[in-house]
């Protein structure tokens, strides 16, 4: 089973709140730690297809999504965990902690994000999350989305849609 299809398994019974939305609010969204970008179709079309349109985010919403990070990075991290056991009982050697290490996600509620918010062609909610855990990514996290090749689990994303508590893509970058 999938990491994305267990964290289904998991999160069927916690619907998000289906209240409808007026305005952006984000008054108790901690904004040392979010940005909350509108959709643009010209910069955004890499993360979703033509039919999607903005909207936007409630701060239940955003407590939503982090609870959907808790669990899908601590899935992430067991399966980390059980591929490095298996390569220590094929290689015969004890495991090790410095390749475990490299590739588990630490503390993901630290971790900056910036938020892009969509309505797909069914109206479901979508959002995209983009989490990365070192300052230096900051000088431009508000205005466009930012991008790094490598740079391992200090950089991961994932597309959630909140209508269906379903987790579409997760992703961790790779270390060079």
């Amino acid at each position: 089973m999938s990491i994305i299809a267990l964290f289904t398994c998991l999160l069927l019974q916690q619907q998000p709140s289906m209240q409808p939305v007026i305005k952006q609010d984000t008054t108790s969204i901690d904004t040392t730690r979010y940005s909350v970008l509108t959709y643009n179709k010209s910069r955004d079309s890499f993360l979703f297809d033509k039919g999607f349109e903005a909207t936007t985010l409630t701060v239940q919403d955003v407590k939503h999504i982090e609870k959907i990070i808790k669990v899908i990075v601590a899935e992430h991290n067991k399966i980390v965990k059980a591929t490095n056991k298996q390569r220590t009982k094929k290689s015969k050697k004890k495991a090790n902690d410095a390749v475990l290490a490299i590739n588990t996600i630490k503390h993901p509620e630290k971790y900056y994000k910036q938020l892009i918010a969509v309505i797909n062609a069914k109206g479901e909610k979508e959002v995209w999350v983009n989490c990365f855990c070192t300052d230096s990514e900051k000088k431009y996290w508000r205005k466009g989305v930012v991008m790094i090749l490598d740079g391992g689990p200090c950089f991961f994303n994932l597309r959630i849609n909140l209508t269906t508590n379903t987790v579409i893509k997760f992703s961790v970058n790779g270390v060079a």
